[in-house]
């Protein structure tokens, strides 16, 4: 890795020069290092993790202070990752998805607490991916779009997990399961009340405004000249996720810089009124779980409730003694990524990775970085 990890610092320093290692990035204790220090350590961390190539960003007083590109986006070919090349998202989606229902809540289009089954065209056992959900029509016509957002509308991670159909784990309302299934439920009602695929919503609230070039809900054409292969943790290739379906837990393909104006928009309060932020950044529900992934994501424990780890509208929030955080995480088969941002200070981070063996490196990144050791990542199963 150390030659990889090489030929991206030099191919970086031609195209941005060397003037950039030079510039000083704050941490959260207000600690001031240098890039070169940074880019040192990290191509240590990457090379020693295995980690095939990493996009970072570091934000800094509500704007991008910093940006990097590690590695390689094909190994087969040698081929340096940049900061244009196109990376899978994975649940970073997520956050992305809330914002474009809380813009349809801000127009008047749906409201938050209306049960989702009053925006459907049909009954919901008529719709073949959801029919298993009307087996319990009385528990499914109490979920709102809320308990979507915050994950604790009772559906399962995925479909399978707990029983061979899509069946409800939990009372609506009830407790935090993070759902791809549920922000998928999101997404299609979304698209079925509004007629528009949210490709297109994506566009109109997000993409187009916030000047996200590299974006897409979907797979594009353009993708293909500047995309990330990933990797498996034995440096397998994995391959390149073409989502040609709109997921709202998972199907976007963006970068890190175009993350990043998104993370921006969020820690400025931006785009939507006041109110639906403030609702978006408060606890829907709190977290009481020992991991939220895994076989401990069924567990209770009282060990981050000094943090009070919670879920609002579509991201992760705690407390830390530097003030109020936002996160998300991004697991793919092979990519992995993660976002965490401090409002209060001003500071946030965006990794976007091709390689499963991000996540063992992620608290390393993130000290170095921006000098967080706050982020939930045993929570997380990091």
């Amino acid at each position: 890795m150390k030659p990889i990890a090489f030929l991206a610092g030099l191919l970086f320093y031609g195209s941005f020069g060397f003037a950039q290692s030079q510039v000083s990035i704050s941490h959260l204790d207000g600690i001031k290092v240098s890039t070169a220090f940074i880019e040192k350590k990290i191509n240590h961390i990457l090379d020693t993790g295995h980690v095939t190539g990493l996009q970072l960003v570091i934000i800094e007083n509500n704007q991008i202070a910093y940006q990097h590109s590690f590695g390689l986006k094909d190994v087969a070919k040698q081929a340096p990752l940049n900061d244009s090349t196109e990376m899978y998202a994975a649940s970073l989606t997520k956050p992305v998805s809330a914002y474009i229902t809380l813009s349809l809540v801000d127009k008047g289009v749906i409201d938050l607490d209306k049960p989702i089954h009053l925006y459907l065209k049909q009954p919901i056992g008529s719709y073949e991916k959801w029919k298993d959900l009307a087996a319990d029509t009385a528990s499914f016509n109490k979920i709102t779009l809320r308990m979507l957002l915050s994950h604790s509308s009772g559906l399962p991670v995925l479909r399978g997990m707990y029983h061979d159909k899509v069946n409800l784990i939990a009372k609506p309302g009830e407790k935090f399961y993070y759902s791809n299934e549920g922000m998928n439920l999101l997404g299609f009602v979304i698209e079925e009340y509004t007629g528009k695929k949210l490709d297109m919503l994506a566009r109109e609230f997000v993409f187009d405004p916030l000047n996200m070039p590299h974006s897409g809900m979907l797979w594009q054409p353009a993708f293909e000249r500047n995309y990330s292969l990933a990797y498996f943790e034995d440096g397998k290739v994995y391959g390149s996720e073409r989502r040609t379906s709109t997921r709202a837990a998972g199907s976007m393909t963006t970068t890190a810089t175009d993350y990043a104006h998104f993370v921006i928009q969020l820690m400025q309060r931006k785009g939507l009124n006041a109110d639906l932020y403030a609702q978006m950044l408060k606890p829907q529900i709190h977290i009481t779980s020992k991991k939220g992934f895994g076989p401990e994501r069924d567990s209770t424990t009282h060990m981050y409730d000094g943090i009070q780890l919670a879920w609002g509208l579509g991201a992760g929030l705690f407390q830390s003694t530097v003030g109020p955080a936002i996160f998300h995480t991004g697991h793919g088969d092979a990519n992995q990524n993660y976002f965490v941002a401090y409002p209060d200070k001003g500071i946030a981070i965006v990794l976007l990775s091709n390689s499963a063996n991000f996540e063992h490196t992620a608290k390393e990144i993130l000290k170095v970085c921006i000098g967080d050791s706050y982020s939930p990542l045993k929570w997380l199963s990091y």
